[in-house]
């Protein structure tokens, strides 16, 4: 019987396949990645490996084989030992194991087990369409080399200065008749005795300018300012006022007002709902539920936390004990196998 067509179904919907007598396929995420040499992007997927400890028959391969073929849950077992007889056979003749979609097992030069995953089959279901592509490199052009390219096409012309006396002869021409302007437009307007032409020349002395009295009245009106009286009406709460007296030796009042009082908050943390338990370790089945009850009493009595979990196939199940993760459920198995050695794992 080939193994690797159920090992490679049941690796797309869980993370570890165990074979047993031969040890355990495991997958774990990785996520997507870049080839920088070969230019390649790679979407996320799973990446197999073998442990060759696990070894205990967790029921999980037994089960679906035993599902897909219509034969019982004992025929498939001895398959499935025959089977690992037969690798374990070949790989101590130096051969290479090759499980389809799967890898391939083999031993080195020290007989040590070795695994090499087959890499073209992503069991990760949500990169479901996702492949591996691959992008031609850009060639960009440097900046300092877009420069020199610029500069080597484009001729630069040669504009002539033009000379500084030029320019100072043009700011004569305008200077001086504005000047001579404002020397002759007083005389003609008969005004010469308001202007002082010491102000034309920088180093002369400025006659001291002398103080002339305002005459014009001030009118004084009442103060417009409210009293203390009023200004506490009109008050925020935080402002505090200080009344002084006139008359000396009397304490000034202060008067403050209330502080508002600032409600506490209030928590709106939510406790999370505890975990589902999916994972059970299965010690038997039956069409009446009071043999079922039975079984149940009688592993409790024994220490197990045993519990009915559902009907299935026309069936009661019984369960040793439930967890939340496989991996629980795979570690405790042990301990059940002891007391049953057909208790297998469920994932209900």
């Amino acid at each position: 019987m080939q193994l690797d067509q159920y090992i490679s179904e049941l690796l797309f919907h869980h993370d570890c396949v165990i074979v047993p007598g031969l040890g355990g396929f495991v997958v774990n995420y990785k996520s997507a990645h870049i080839s920088a040499v070969q230019n390649t992007f790679y979407p996320p997927s799973k990446s197999i490996s073998f442990n060759k400890n696990l070894k205990n028959n967790d029921g999980l391969l037994t089960n679906h084989m035993a599902a897909q073929t219509g034969k019982d849950y004992s025929t498939v077992s001895r398959l499935i030992e025959e089977e690992v007889v037969k690798i374990n056979t070949a790989l101590k003749q130096d051969k290479k194991w090759c499980f389809n979609k799967v890898g391939t097992l083999y031993l080195d030069k020290s007989h040590h087990l070795l695994f090499e995953p087959q890499t073209d089959i992503n069991y990760l279901i949500d990169s479901y369409g996702l492949t591996v592509f691959q992008k031609q490199p850009i060639n960009r052009i440097h900046l300092d080399e877009q420069l020199v390219k610029d500069f080597k096409d484009k001729a630069i012309p040669f504009v002539q200065q033009k000379s500084s006396a030029r320019r100072w002869a043009v700011a004569a021409m305008i200077t001086i008749p504005i000047a001579l302007f404002a020397i002759w437009l007083p005389g003609k307007l008969g005004v010469t005795s308001q202007i002082n032409y010491a102000d034309l020349n920088p180093f002369a002395e400025k006659p001291a300018a002398v103080y002339q009295p305002n005459q014009d009245s001030i009118t004084v009106k009442p103060s417009q300012q409210k009293s203390i009286s009023e200004q506490l009406l009109a008050a925020d709460e935080n402002d505090v006022f200080v009344e002084l007296s006139l008359e000396e030796g009397l304490r000034p009042l202060i008067v403050q007002m209330k502080e508002r009082a600032v409600a506490e908050p209030v928590s709106t943390y939510v406790a999370s709902g505890s975990k589902s338990l999916h994972y059970h370790i299965v010690g038997g089945c039956f069409s009446s539920k009071e043999n079922a009850q039975k079984l149940v009493n009688k592993l409790q009595a024994e220490g197990f936390n045993a519990s009915i979990i559902g009907k299935r196939k026309g069936l009661w199940t019984v369960s040793y004990n439930s967890f939340v993760t496989r991996k629980e459920a795979v570690e405790a198995l042990a301990s059940a196998q002891a007391h049953n050695e057909k208790a297998w794992v469920l994932n209900y």
